[in-house]
């Protein structure tokens, strides 16, 4: 499993490796691959619009479901079809996010970010986008730059938070111009995996873990740096999900599920502790979300999934 996403009516999605998606209604799962119209087998990102049509973000491109099909859509990208080798070019849609005026923002492998309004069609599967951050982060061996926009997030101001893979760091918009920070402006890492936009108005990076850094708390003026030292299995973080208890669940694909409690005031060391279940804990899961009855749900490769709530945990990967 990649991606978990909630839907206002209440079911849940989740975007597998090579086995399209998977909606849980509460009581079953059904699978959608592109046997049923699915752009692709691999989903990286969901989300929804105003309209509650739903975005999938796969390794073909994007495509739209409003309940009944699937709609494929051309998305802006520079043709060479093996920017980095057999199968990974900018068709990959790594991120997606439907922001507060309702348009659509998605992040590439390699082709930067992009947005458009999806009550604007130009055509069927259609739009005119705005593209934006192809030339930051590393140049590569061809002279280009191939910006890897791995999360999108946005704050209660409606600043738009983009991150990039490609030694990017981070970029915040504003509607009107990029404000940009990295390792010379205090970051630990410029390779950001990961976002979360916290209630208290933090805003939270998971880092790849190459680097010094594994999570980040920017509290608009700083950064305070937590690694392994701190309590983390690993300096990997590729997804953070506060829950409504205001807990932080900190996934890793090179390590163990973790969860930060924080302190009593801002200034107070948070707790960060693996999550642990009857002695057992959960390596290598790659998202962590919350159902609408505040159940928690993570899952990870071999189509792994799992629920917890009310402190008891259930394995649901046997009905995938």
């Amino acid at each position: 499993m990649r991606c978990g996403h909630l839907h206002p009516d209440g079911s849940l999605w989740f975007g597998t490796n090579d086995a399209g998606v998977y909606r849980y209604d509460g009581a079953s799962f059904r699978n959608y691959r592109r046997s049923d119209g699915l752009v692709g087998d691999r989903v990286d990102a969901i989300t929804h619009d105003d309209a509650g049509n739903l975005w999938f973000g796969t390794d073909r491109g994007l495509c739209r479901f409003d309940g009944a099909s699937f709609v494929a859509v051309a998305i802006p990208w520079d043709g060479d079809a093996d920017l980095w080798g057999p199968g990974l070019n900018a068709n990959l849609v790594l991120s997606l996010l439907c922001d507060s005026r309702g348009r659509i923002w998605f992040g590439t492998w390699g082709n930067g970010a992009h947005r458009f309004d999806p009550t604007k069609p130009l055509g069927p599967g259609r739009y005119e986008f705005d593209s934006f951050l192809q030339a930051e982060g590393s140049t590569y061996d061809d002279g280009e730059h191939r910006n890897v926009v791995q999360s999108i997030v946005e704050d209660a101001a409606g600043n738009v938070w983009l991150t990039s893979m490609s030694h990017g760091g981070v970029q915040r918009f504003d509607g009107q111009r990029f404000e940009h920070w990295s390792i010379a402006d205090g970051m630990g890492d410029d390779m950001v995996f990961s976002a979360c936009v916290a209630r208290d108005g933090a805003v939270w990076f998971g880092m790849l873990g190459n680097r010094r850094s594994g999570l980040e708390r920017f509290d608009g003026r700083s950064f305070r740096r937590f690694d392994v030292a701190s309590g983390l299995s690993t300096n990997n973080v590729v997804d953070i999900c506060e829950d409504r208890n205001g807990t932080l669940w900190l996934a890793s694909q090179r390590g163990a599920l973790c969860r930060l409690t924080r302190g009593a005031t801002a200034d107070d060391a948070p707790t960060i502790r693996p999550f642990v279940v009857d002695g057992a804990s959960f390596e290598r899961v790659m998202f962590v979300t919350e159902d609408a009855a505040g159940a928690v749900w993570f899952g990870g490769g071999n189509r792994r999934l799992y629920r917890y709530a009310d402190g008891v945990l259930t394995d649901l990967s046997g009905q995938l």
